[in-house]
């Protein structure tokens, strides 16, 4: 195997998945976060007081699972063609059946949270490791082949993620079946779901966002690319002290120290990279911050936050504790991530396909600041800012709770209107023909 360099910034658009495979799943992420935030607005307070509530597992889910993994495996399926010379097999047909499967899989989980039903938790377990499975599988076969040369280290990131987010689908189909057939299983649920979040928020997510990171900094922040001793074997460092974090969970004497050691570890190598990212952003050849940027730096405080609350959970009230951690992981640091990731990746594509059938239309594309004006996505970035702010002080001040939710809702509406607003301009374009 070759090694891991820094990625390369010329792309193999030859190999560009057809538009609407990626959009389906941009433009569906927004409207599960809506409606995750929707439905804390409704529930104020009670969805967060404690992190084991049957309607906080409701919410997190539609967060994490039609949020998170819909946009990035949307932006996986999109990105492996072009920027690792990787074909994922059935490209087309593939991401039609994990989309459905993913986004019919966690409605139906949040409403068996919501209404403790384990019929609904039966079903949603079938929809939603049908295509997980589907989508990693694929993604395997693909990665059998050889990639790019440049592309070695995004590559690695995205293997180990996969190899995470299988993990995590095992831990969380044990969880699922908890509830499924009630009784059926004696497991303990604590240890369980920690592991559960550890892998799904470290790993899955985590690992991906630093393999995607490695390309799309340098490349759309015009940020010097990564040092080298960071995209070697890094990612694979973080995943060995990942895997030790969860063998050594529940072990005593040594054990207890080992697997506190391996969380110590795997904290400061997610803030190490946290550190490199706000550094290489401060030094960007624009001085001036564009929304993504604002949006990668927001991320980037929001990571650095949530590990030294994790560190020092005594710093704060045992309880709001784990909520806040999970308000800065989750809307701080991967919702952020994917929602700058989006305002440079949507905008690109439209004015790519567009291009490509300026031929057939006969009208020359928009420039691409133009598909989504800056304005808007400054006025969406400021709302989202704010509801994070108003969420994390609700971990301590739960009346806060409907107006960080209200804030969360419209900052998600708003970004789903700024996307819808591109794919429609490239349908109407695409659709014109010159006469």
């Amino acid at each position: 195997m070759k090694p891991l360099d820094a990625p390369q910034r010329a792309l193999a658009f030859g190999a560009n998945p057809p538009l609407s495979l990626p959009l389906r799943y941009f433009l569906s992420a927004p409207l599960f976060a809506t409606l995750a935030a929707a439905l804390l607005a409704w529930q104020g307070e009670a969805a967060l007081l404690t992190r084991w509530s049957p309607l906080t597992l409701a919410v997190v889910h539609l967060m994490v699972l039609g949020c998170v993994s819909m946009t990035m495996i949307g932006a996986l399926l999109q990105m492996l063609p072009v920027v690792a010379g990787i074909g994922v097999p059935g490209t087309g047909r593939v991401g039609a059946a994990v989309h459905l499967c993913l986004g019919a899989g966690t409605l139906l989980l949040a409403a068996g949270f919501w209404h403790e039903n384990p019929v609904l938790f039966r079903f949603a377990m079938a929809l939603l490791l049908a295509g997980l499975l589907l989508f990693v599988g694929a993604c395997t076969v693909g990665m059998w082949q050889y990639h790019l040369p440049g592309a070695g280290a995004v590559v690695a990131g995205v293997r180990l993620s996969l190899a995470s987010l299988l993990v995590t689908m095992v831990l969380g189909a044990l969880l699922a079946s908890v509830f499924a057939w009630p009784g059926l299983l004696q497991l303990s649920l604590q240890r369980l779901t920690d592991l559960h979040a550890l892998w799904g928020l470290s790993g899955w997510i985590g690992l991906l966002v630093i393999g995607i990171a490695f390309q799309v900094v340098p490349m759309f922040m015009l940020t010097e690319p990564y040092p080298k001793w960071l995209t070697g074997q890094f990612s694979t460092l973080l995943f060995m002290l990942l895997a030790a974090a969860s063998l050594s969970s529940g072990w005593n004497g040594a054990g207890a120290l080992l697997h506190q050691a391996s969380l110590w570890l795997l904290a400061g190598g997610y803030a190490l990279f946290g550190g490199v990212t706000l550094y290489l952003l401060a030094r960007r050849k624009r001085p001036r911050a564009d929304p993504t940027t604002l949006f990668w730096r927001t991320a980037m405080a929001s990571l650095l936050a949530a590990l030294a609350l994790w560190l020092w959970p005594a710093a704060t009230p045992s309880n709001a504790a784990p909520l806040a951690i999970g308000v800065l992981l989750i809307g701080g640091v991967a919702l952020s991530t994917i929602s700058g990731m989006l305002y440079k990746i949507v905008p690109f594509l439209t004015w790519y396909h567009l291009q490509q059938r300026r031929d057939i239309s006969g009208r020359k594309p928009p420039n691409i600041n133009q598909i989504i004006p800056e304005r808007h996505a400054q006025w969406q970035y400021g709302l989202h800012a704010a509801a994070v702010l108003l969420l994390l002080a609700a971990c301590y001040q739960p009346m806060l709770a409907r107006a960080g939710a209200a804030l969360l809702c419209a900052a998600c509406l708003a970004l789903w209107l700024n996307l819808w607003r591109a794919a429609r301009l490239y349908y109407s374009q695409s659709n014109y023909h010159h006469e």
